[in-house]
């Protein structure tokens, strides 16, 4: 982590940024921790997401909190009412602020967002899930990816960035992306077989990605299943930056739904491109 990724504290907030030049200098990019919040018992304590139980009020303070260490209007911020699938948004001029505020204001039904507007920042929500940010350093757009387990497999990341070709005319080949901590394959692990039969079909697609453990045992790495679809969709394996922390192995750190039974709270990652040059 120490080479593509770093963990920056200020004050109680820690949050992790990619760290590879093109990111730093295009782009404000954090993953954040669970650390320097408001939030109390299960979703202690920088819980940033409205769609858990938490106190409206305490999520709201935690944003402002983070977005003002990375020089962000909160008000601005353009989030989206997850639903681990894979349709896609485009983000233009005059969506600033949908989500920012409450859940249910936010762009209804996208686990993927894009756009080529500087200085509307993006933001989605995880406990577990792939976190995938990708950057096109030539046409100067971006895409900010949910990748859960669902929307792994109907290929996300992978529609992605061939969106992105479609919009904003992107080669593959010219883009980065980062992954940040996700749950890893030592701790998603599953005994029912029903709950992953679609994989288990899918062995030729995702070689590797479902693990026989044990008798009854399983586990999945949606890390690797993501990369491989960035890989699939023309991009270069050097320019795709992957952090091995497991949310999951990580209480102090981060939260995770799969270790505390969905109770618990949500870590953002957010980006944005910089407002350093004319549209």
């Amino acid at each position: 982590m120490k080479q593509n990724f770093e963990l920056i504290g200020i004050e109680k907030i820690k949050y992790i940024r990619c760290r590879r030049r093109d990111f730093s200098n295009l782009t404000v990019n954090a993953f954040t921790t669970r650390l320097g919040g408001i939030s109390e018992n299960y979703y202690k304590s920088l819980n940033l997401s409205f769609n858990v139980n938490d106190k409206e009020s305490y999520v709201l303070e935690n944003r402002k909190r983070i977005l003002d260490i990375l020089d962000i209007d909160y008000r601005k911020i353009v989030s989206a009412q997850q639903i681990h699938k894979d349709r896609i948004t485009v983000v233009e001029r005059g969506d600033e602020g949908k989500g920012a505020f409450k859940y249910l204001e936010g762009i209804s039904g996208s686990d993927a967002l894009i756009t080529n507007k500087p200085g509307i920042p993006l933001l989605m929500c995880y406990a577990d899930c792939v976190p995938i940010i990708i950057l096109d350093p030539i046409k100067k757009a971006i895409g900010l990816i949910h990748g859960g387990r669902r929307g792994t497999q109907l290929k996300i990341a992978f529609k992605t960035i061939i969106k992105m070709k479609q919009t904003f005319g992107t080669e593959p080949n010219s883009c980065l992306a980062a992954i940040f901590p996700s749950i890893g394959p030592c701790c998603y692990n599953f005994t029912n077989q029903e709950e992953i039969i679609d994989w288990l079909n899918e062995k030729n697609i995702y070689n590797k990605i479902v693990v026989k453990k044990e008798k009854n045992s399983w586990s999945i790495d949606l890390r690797k299943a993501n990369y491989l679809q960035l890989i699939k969709s023309g991009m270069k394996t050097k320019n795709i930056f992957i952090s091995e922390k497991c949310t999951a192995d990580n209480h102090e750190l981060f939260f995770s739904h799969h270790r505390d039974n969905g109770r618990t709270g949500r870590m953002a990652a957010i980006f944005m491109l910089k407002e350093n040059r004319k549209e």
